[in-house]
């Protein structure tokens, strides 16, 4: 499974990183920190975008739409750390897959590409 992260902190970038090396099915395809370098990145291969909503002066839930068009296969799990209804509702319609609280649920990124994982490997093929 090919994860691409879209986040503005290199310290949440790297953490990111570092929890996703122990899953022996993620591959790390890419690193972005901005809208622009996200929509170049993300390739074909691309199964799952971890995306920040926050992105500076930018707005991550912006990629969704525009990566969805031409890619409808790739899974997208939203982080913020302002995990408010409204932003899980915006997402939501933005066509994300997932929303996860930086501050609370970071841990259960694993968990939660381990479900997928599991889902994907049951699915005929």
């Amino acid at each position: 499974m090919k994860l691409f992260i879209v986040e503005d902190s290199p310290y949440i970038q790297l953490r990111l990183q570092r929890l996703l090396e122990d899953l022996p099915f993620v591959q790390v395809a890419g690193v972005a920190g901005d809208l622009q370098s996200a929509l170049t990145g993300i390739s074909a291969e691309v199964d799952i975008v971890l995306l920040d909503i926050q992105l500076g002066q930018e707005n991550g839930l912006h990629l969704l739409p525009k990566i969805l068009a031409q890619q409808a296969q790739i899974k997208f799990v939203v982080l913020s750390n302002h995990a408010s209804e409204a932003n899980r509702m915006l997402a939501a319609r933005a066509g994300a897959h997932a929303f996860l609280d930086k501050s609370t649920d970071f841990n259960r990124i694993p968990e939660l590409l381990q479900a997928w994982n599991a889902a994907s490997d049951s699915s005929p093929k």
